[in-house]
């Protein structure tokens, strides 16, 4: 009896711990929210060449037929809209865009959110997915996963993780990151050379810094850019248009 009561009390005691823990995630996150400013704000409405709607993802549907789709996880703590300015523009080019927001705003929660996107959307032939960030390095564990289902995979300031090898993946691979005098910002980026497919391409963006990549204002510990936001944003979309639509 008495067992069965101390069990009981441990029982307790393990799922008091889980919602203590759970509910401490939340305020963390919620706290922590880089939340999408103005020019984003302006990019997730609808246009004449794009069509943008906000249910369950983000999707910026372009006029006409399109058989190519680009799915988009954002990066750590950063609500999803952040990243319209650059996608909006990408889906003007004739690509469907869709940006999947991720639980407590951490794509690592739900590397798999693309499967539903790629199921929701059977027209499109060729995918790409990308990520800013954390949101990269999910993105790299989805195509390790799934290596069939995308064509290309790009990263914005991002790595993959060591638990996502693609370097004997044929699909081609886009790195984009932000230098200063010529060196990566991001800490590591180029040491994970090994786990990236051999025909990367890698791009430096001068004066580019982290948030930059969305609109979501300052971030602790970034380099100070050196260029504006609609200069970044600029440069961030014709290295992305000349990689996807050569």
């Amino acid at each position: 009896m008495k067992t069965r009561r101390l069990l009981l009390l441990l029982v307790k005691a393990a799922v008091a711990i889980l919602v203590i823990g759970a509910a401490g995630l939340t305020i963390w996150a919620k706290v922590g929210e880089r939340e999408a400013k103005g020019t984003a704000m302006a990019a997730l409405q609808s246009s004449d060449m794009v069509t943008v709607s906000q249910e369950e993802w983000i999707v910026f549907q372009p006029q006409g037929e399109t058989k190519l789709g680009l799915i988009f996880y954002p990066g750590g703590l950063v609500e999803a809209g952040a990243y319209a300015p650059i996608l909006h523009q990408i889906a003007a080019e004739g690509v469907l865009v869709v940006i999947t927001p991720m639980p407590l705003n951490l794509a690592i929660l739900n590397t798999g959110a693309a499967d539903g996107v790629i199921e929701a959307f059977p027209q499109i032939t060729t995918w790409i997915i990308g990520g800013h960030s954390l949101g990269g390095a999910a993105a790299a564990i989805f195509t390790e996963n799934n290596p069939a289902r995308v064509a290309a995979i790009v990263f914005w300031d991002s790595y993959p993780a060591n638990s996502a090898d693609l370097s004997d993946n044929a699909i081609a691979a886009l790195s984009i990151y932000g230098t200063t005098n010529g060196q990566p910002n991001t800490d590591n980026l180029l040491d994970t050379k090994h786990l990236l497919p051999a025909n990367t391409i890698y791009v430096g963006i001068e004066g580019a810094n982290h948030a930059q990549f969305g609109d979501y204002g300052p971030q602790a510990g970034d380099v100070e850019a050196k260029m504006s936001l609609s200069e970044q944003h600029m440069r961030v979309f014709e290295i992305m248009r000349e990689f996807m639509l050569p």
